[in-house]
């Protein structure tokens, strides 16, 4: 899996986050609904950081041993 297929991914996987915590803010109240869409919105910022930091690597910096470790797998 490529650089480019992981960022999609990650960002697909925050689209998905995002529909939920959309639903529970508005589709249910007073069962905790808040706390929890409000954990959901927190591992979104966090999942967000990760798409942006994957988004500053260049591939073309990355080393040639790991580069052959990643080969063999």
């Amino acid at each position: 899996m490529g650089l480019g297929s992981v960022k999609a991914e990650l960002s697909s996987i925050i689209r998905e986050l995002e529909s939920i915590e959309s639903g529970l803010r508005h589709d249910f109240e007073g069962i905790g609904s808040e706390r929890a869409a409000n954990r959901i919105g927190d591992f979104i910022n966090e999942c967000e950081r990760a798409r942006r930091a994957l988004g500053r690597v260049n591939p073309s910096n990355l080393s040639e041993a790991f580069l052959e470790k990643k080969a063999k797998s």
